[in-house]
């Protein structure tokens, strides 16, 4: 049996990203889509949930940053089904993903006491930050699964200038959303919005189209108010028709167990060093010999920091006698 399927209509939920500078609509045109159920990270949203116009759209509010209630929240509104939620909207990607970010470097630094090493130089790793991209790229799949549903997934991110060097200076090329790394490509539409004054000074909503695989915009083209209406005839058109099968949440799953099992020889103390190297005969016996030498009292309890790097020291001239 073929793995493939017929080309066909499929229901499918829009993936946006809006982003921005600050006040410039983003969280309106969010709103704008049907029966929302929102994660508000920046609890901005919070002077549109009673609002006349802005708040109608609103079906419910989760406050958070943590990355692991955004994974909780997406899995009960996958539970929920295209019945009951129209739209997810997550504002902001940023401060979900500065979470992560900032979940990751303590993670360091509780790393760097248990080794005994300075924490003011810790910094997010290499392997710490493949860790953080599998948490988003796991948290973008999960979107990506609930839009085949039917559910449309609004994601708002903040801006920030890509910069290149000229000579001594830097100069300015391009714009980028703050959050993870080519996140971009995993979207149906970007828009970056902002303001414009008219002659007689009223600040006016625009948004410049990135991208648009429906087709119902152009690439670089600059739309007055943006809102879900512009894209409302296309979504609805497709309203009963197949859905598409889709689990990628899964594959990034997989992926995870296999980079947490790598993980986990990495991360050892230096006292469960201490313990797995004195199964060697060879350290057994010379082990009493450097650790009196080296003043401590018990290397399985190090009193300190100083202690610590002590059995560091002495734990390497272990394992280097028994290669």
């Amino acid at each position: 049996m073929s793995m493939f399927r017929k080309p066909s209509t499929k229901q499918l939920g829009l993936k946006v990203l809006s982003m921005g500078q600050k006040g410039s609509g983003k969280s309106v045109f969010a709103l704008s889509f049907p029966r929302v159920f929102a994660i508000d990270a920046e609890t901005g949203m919070a002077f549109y949930e009673d609002h006349p116009q802005f708040g109608q759209n609103i079906e419910g509010v989760l406050n958070t940053q943590s990355f692991n209630e955004v994974q909780e929240a997406i899995d009960e509104v996958m539970d929920m089904g295209v019945e009951e939620v129209g739209s997810l909207v997550i504002d902001s990607e940023t401060k979900i993903y500065q979470n992560l970010t900032d979940a990751s470097l303590q993670v360091e630094e509780k790393r760097a006491r248990k080794n005994g090493k300075d924490v003011n130089d810790s910094s997010v790793s290499m392997r710490g930050y493949g860790r953080i991209k599998l948490v988003a790229t796991r948290l973008q799949n999960l979107k990506i699964d609930l839009s085949a549903k039917g559910v449309n997934i609004i994601s708002i991110s903040q801006i920030d200038d890509i910069k290149q060097k000229v000579g001594e200076n830097f100069v300015k090329i391009g714009e980028k959303p703050v959050m993870q790394k080519n996140s971009e490509y995993d979207y149906d539409i970007v828009i970056k919005q902002f303001t414009e004054k008219t002659p007689t000074g009223e600040e006016i909503y625009k948004g410049e189209i990135l991208k648009d695989r429906t087709g119902v915009t152009k690439v670089g083209q600059i739309v007055d108010n943006p809102s879900y209406n512009i894209w409302k005839d296309f979504i609805e058109s497709r309203k009963g028709a197949d859905k598409i099968k889709s689990n990628l949440a899964q594959d990034s799953d997989k992926s995870k167990k296999a980079l947490e099992e790598e993980d986990a020889e990495a991360e050892k103390t230096v006292v469960d060093k201490f313990r797995e190297v004195m199964q060697n005969a060879k350290a057994k016996a010379k082990a009493p010999e450097l650790i009196k030498a080296s003043g401590i009292k018990n290397p399985l309890a190090p009193a300190d920091a100083k202690e610590l790097m002590k059995l560091d020291e002495v734990v390497k001239q272990l394992e280097e006698l028994c290669k």
